[in-house]
């Protein structure tokens, strides 16, 4: 049946076509992805194996040449070739198909969005190539309506002063609209990135970080691949990765998508290139101090936005490139910054991963500064005790840059029993040739696997400017006479249903919960008889002593 329905097809446009009766016809790919809509081919021979000149949507109108077999010899935006003919219908068939109110002949929304691409206007061009003669000049917002795709070029029809006018723009330069415009990255695991890639199957361009806004772009569907663009750059996510794009709905606020902004500062005066690794490329001098938001990793270089509109906007603020190393998150020179453990009396818990529930690698004692190494865009920061690295929550931190202060909290300090060298990592390797001496005292920082990391200088902080003077270290718990109150930083319960009361006593403690076997609390104050604990739900209490075992 399908084949006599194409043979009649041909018919009908040859004959129409040789009695001058019908000059023009449109492009009908019955589609029903509403998401993906079907483009027709046009060839450069009349079968299916010859070369693919465009790709044409629905409401396309085309010229036609004359038939050959299943195919109709086409011209269309002063390109010629062939078109199937069963995808070709006549206004008439048309409006009997759809309706006359249909709108039957529109080509696919799009809007011109010149976001990031260093443009003011973008010219609407008489052919597909960038000599050809400049019929108009599109401004940003510009609507228009999407016919065809060739190659890096996008055929379209643009409502020119209320005329509607024919010509080729750069496909970068156009994005979907509505629901389908903006896709948020934001995958599965809070540190996830998504790469970003040439072409399919070609060469990482960058990382994507999670909350970086993406733009729906046009081209050439290939599988399950998704073509988008950030900023000024566009790319391909793959089909395995194209799930962690999640559609921003026209009325939905940018933050109905968890949002984790990576926020840094430009170290001194630098340039935003519009382009890496070519000095003379357009570029922007950015002044000391000011605040970037970082979209992705390139090589040596940061992708970014500037930070105008607030968090998370994505149609302000200047889009390029910075030198990693121009950028840092505080004002020091020679580090990414300094944090200081500040939640109350409770430790702080080092965790193998940014996300709840994950691997404990040890606790950080209470007021004690450790060096930031990442920012990450999780509730979590990434810090390093040498050697070893952890996350730990944003919000059981104080920030020590800008003029954050410490907090009145001071790590408790401890005795060295005998003569030791600090070492790099909790398991006697990689000495730092750092040298304390018997009697000498030291400030617990945290504790890991049997090991504290420690300070040893006069006074306790970090320098921010010079490692020389930082004296930080793990060495063994038991060559040090610390308060039992540092060492255990944390406890398992190893008894069900063990009392927590509100205070130290059996007979005037009331039970305000009940510890199960196994569960990981924090200690706030270490006794013999009774310790004070905090539960992961922030419940205090007192449980005795020997229920618990602890971290050392």
């Amino acid at each position: 049946m399908k084949k006599l329905c194409c043979v009649l097809a041909a018919l009908l446009i040859a004959a129409t076509a040789s009695a001058g009766i019908c000059e023009s016809l449109y492009v009908d790919n019955r589609e029903t992805d509403k998401v993906y809509p079907e483009r027709l081919n046009l060839r450069d021979a009349p079968n299916r194996d010859g070369g693919m000149l465009g790709l044409y949507y629905t409401g396309t109108q085309v010229d036609v040449l004359g038939v050959e077999g299943d195919y109709t010899k086409v011209s269309v935006g002063g390109i010629e070739g062939y078109m199937a003919s069963e995808y070709l219908i006549t206004m008439d068939e048309a409006e009997k198909r759809y309706g006359a109110e249909s709108g039957f002949g529109k080509g696919r929304d799009a809007v011109v969005d010149l976001t990031g691409m260093w443009l003011s206007d973008t010219p609407l061009l008489e052919g597909a190539r960038d000599d050809a003669a400049v019929l108009e000049r599109l401004t940003d917002e510009t609507a228009v309506e999407v016919l065809g795709v060739l190659d890096n070029w996008a055929y379209i029809a643009a409502d020119v002063n209320g005329t509607r006018t024919l010509g080729y723009v750069d496909l970068d330069v156009l994005t979907d609209v509505g629901a389908y415009k903006v896709m948020i990255v934001a995958g599965k695991k809070a540190d996830s990135k998504t790469t970003l890639y040439a072409a399919p199957n070609g060469k990482a361009i960058m990382d994507i970080k999670n909350g970086t806004a993406c733009f729906n772009v046009f081209g050439r569907k290939e599988g399950s691949w998704i073509k988008v663009r950030v900023g000024g750059v566009t790319g391909y996510v793959k089909g395995g990765q194209s799930a962690n794009l999640k559609a921003l709905q026209s009325d939905e606020a940018r933050k109905a998508i968890p949002y984790y902004p990576l926020m840094m500062q430009t170290k001194d005066d630098v340039l935003l290139y519009h382009a890496t690794g070519d000095d003379d490329a357009q570029y922007i001098t950015l002044g000391k101090g000011m605040k970037i938001e970082l979209l992705a990793e390139a090589d040596d270089y940061a992708y970014v936005r500037t930070y105008e509109g607030g968090v998370g906007a994505y149609h302000v603020g200047d889009f390029g490139y910075v030198k990693l190393s121009d950028l840092t998150l505080t004002d020091a020179s020679a580090s990414v910054g300094i944090a200081q453990a500040d939640n109350g009396d409770v430790p702080v818990v080092l965790l193998a991963k940014p996300e709840k529930g994950a691997k404990m690698i040890g606790a950080l004692c209470p007021g004690a500064q450790v060096r930031i190494v990442d920012y990450t865009q999780t509730d979590y920061v990434k810090v390093k005790l040498e050697d070893v690295e952890g996350y730990i929550p944003k919000s059981e931190i104080r920030m020590l840059s800008g003029g954050e202060t410490v907090s009145e909290r001071i790590p408790q300090r401890a005795i060295a029993k005998e003569d030791f060298s600090l070492c790099v990592s909790p398991d006697k390797k990689g000495n730092l040739n750092v040298s304390v001496t018997a009697g000498e005292r030291v400030y617990m920082l945290g504790v890991c696997d049997g090991w504290a990391y420690v300070q040893a200088a006069a006074s306790v902080g970090l320098n921010e400017l010079s490692d020389e003077q930082d004296r930080t270290g793990f060495v063994q718990l038991d060559v040090l006479n610390a308060p039992m109150s540092s060492t255990h930083l944390t406890a398992v319960v190893n008894t069900d249903k063990v009392n927590m009361r509100t205070e130290p006593s059996s007979t005037t403690g009331d039970i305000i919960a009940k510890a199960r076997t196994g569960e990981l609390l924090r200690v706030a104050d270490y006794g013999a008889d009774w310790t004070c604990v905090v539960t992961p739900a922030g419940k205090r209490g007192y449980v005795m002593t020997k229920y618990l075992e602890f971290d050392d």
